[in-house]
């Protein structure tokens, strides 16, 4: 399977610290390092990335570590509801990028994830929720999420199966690039 990166962009909703500490289906560091090698890769490859986030009181408005580097002033949307798809500024910016497949990681899968990924599917997106790049608040509550974004028509993989997707061949770069953060991937979960 080959997705072509020209067609996709990213939305990372609320992968924020002071929140995926609070998850209790994939470690925190997990989430981070997915998101991040999604990140690099994305911007390796011109893919446009997006955030929405919430404030939390006395942190700081930014994302997890791994991905404060692709955070800028145009592309983070602060929102106070559960739905980042209700943020007109948000639909806009991502209608903007005129790519129709849409890339989500976030926390928690219960709420942020599937909201955007229900809404995202009904705005005419094609919607992949990278599973190794999400947190849940129980493993119960989190299947339930994404039985519900399954029967609408949201896609699942893994970070290391997307990355191989956008560049198939590892022989040459850009493929070789994402090979590196395959194997990486693969490290920091076998160091768990």
């Amino acid at each position: 399977m080959h997705i072509d990166p020209a067609g996709v962009q990213l939305l990372f909703v609320d992968l924020q610290a002071f929140l995926t500490a609070y998850s209790a289906t994939e470690r925190a560091a997990m989430i981070g390092k997915a998101a991040g090698a999604l990140a690099r890769t994305a911007a390796a490859l011109g893919m446009p990335i997006t955030f929405s986030l919430v404030p939390g009181a006395d942190t700081p408005l930014q994302p997890v570590p791994e991905l404060q580097a692709f955070a800028t002033a145009g592309n983070v949307f602060i929102r106070l509801s559960a739905n980042a798809f209700v943020d007109p500024e948000l639909r806009v910016a991502l209608s903007g990028h005129n790519r129709k497949t849409l890339v989500i990681a976030g926390f928690s899968t219960e709420v942020a994830v599937l909201h955007a990924g229900l809404d995202a599917i009904e705005a005419g997106y094609q919607v992949y929720v990278v599973v190794d790049a999400i947190g849940g608040h129980s493993h119960r509550t989190e299947q339930a999420a994404l039985n519900q974004l399954e029967r609408a028509g949201v896609n699942f993989l893994s970070a290391t199966s997307l990355l191989s997707c956008f560049a198939p061949d590892f022989s040459k770069s850009p493929g070789s690039n994402v090979l590196k953060e395959i194997v990486a991937l693969g490290a920091a979960r076998a160091a768990q």
